[in-house]
């Protein structure tokens, strides 16, 4: 996680930095990981083309959900950082942890405590002193609200792939990469595609160290550990940002840093509790709990999981 951590932190400013829009981008990076994907899938695997395709058949809408909010995330984050900052970008997409409470309600995790509540409102906070308030500062304030919005997409990833964990983790990393192209392929014809040459090793440090490499190590992380943890250090990525974006150059004031730390401990009050459905509250005996533990999705089932599990091995 530390490793996918450093490398997610080094992408606003390789964006920022680079001169190809957010379209061409996308399609190189996504293209470049779907390729390495695939290699990665084949070997691995030893799978043939036609076991691949069936597998990919009977799962497509799973795929399709996960590339789609993927895509949706890269997107926004992409002109999130080229309307205001690298900074703005990350802090703005550094809210996602105080939307997973919100999230989770919504799919059947569990209501919102007061204190997770505390964080939202801590995080809003935050987010608003980290706009600029001289003249000419409407930029900032939409490429913020478009990194909010990033971090929407990227909430829902997590519970996807845990709700879905019974897939291996590189299928579901293949279909993430390959489903997203669309998203980005329905404008490539007005996208700008000539790029310079440190244009072009900077596409090949986000499509295959960053993306690929980085992002491949996330699913398999965000799959195996709850779902709080995951968030908690996936919000490592907000300070790593800032200081890469630091040592490039970009302008950083004492508000951005006051706000980039509110947003951060906002996350680690929204996620410091257990995120998981009043179900589990309900069900007494043993019994009850093993087949709760089977109809509850994703993270919600986590804590019975691993009670059940220490009963066994008990």
């Amino acid at each position: 996680m530390t490793v996918a951590t450093v490398l997610f932190g080094s992408a606003p400013a390789a964006i920022r930095a680079i001169g190809v829009d957010s379209i061409a981008l996308g399609v190189w990076r996504l293209g470049l990981s779907a390729i390495g994907m695939s290699i990665i899938l084949a070997v691995g695997r030893r799978a043939s083309f036609s076991e691949l395709r069936s597998e990919v058949a009977r799962h497509w809408r799973l795929l399709a959900a996960v590339g789609l909010f993927f895509g949706l995330h890269w997107l926004t984050y992409f002109q999130s950082i080229k309307m205001a900052s690298a900074s703005i970008g990350a802090i703005g997409f550094s809210t996602c942890g105080v939307q997973l409470p919100l999230l989770g309600w919504l799919f059947g995790f569990g209501r919102p405590r007061a204190l997770a509540m505390v964080g939202v409102a801590l995080a809003m906070a935050g987010s608003w002193l980290c706009v600029p308030m001289e003249d000419g500062a409407d930029g900032q304030l939409l490429g913020l609200l478009v990194g909010i919005l990033s971090g929407t997409f990227y909430a829902a990833l997590p519970m996807l792939h845990q709700r879905h964990a019974h897939l291996d983790n590189e299928l579901r990393t293949w279909g993430m990469f390959v489903f997203a192209l669309p998203v980005f392929l329905v404008m490539a014809p007005a996208a700008e595609w000539s790029m310079t040459a440190r244009d072009a090793w900077l596409v090949f440090h986000l499509g295959v160290v960053v993306t690929l490499l980085g992002h491949y190590l996330w699913v398999q992380v965000s799959t195996e550990l709850p779902l709080q943890l995951t968030s908690v250090l996936g919000y490592l990525q907000l300070p790593a940002a800032l200081v890469v974006n630091y040592f490039i150059g970009e302008e950083m004031t004492f508000a951005m840093a006051a706000g980039g730390a509110c947003i951060v401990a906002g996350n680690l009050l929204a996620l410091s509790g257990p995120l998981q459905s009043t179900k589990v509250d309900e069900a007494n005996t043993p019994e009850e709990r093993a087949i709760l533990a089977d109809e509850l999705p994703g993270d919600a089932a986590l804590p019975l999981n691993v009670e059940l599990e220490s009963r066994d091995h008990a």
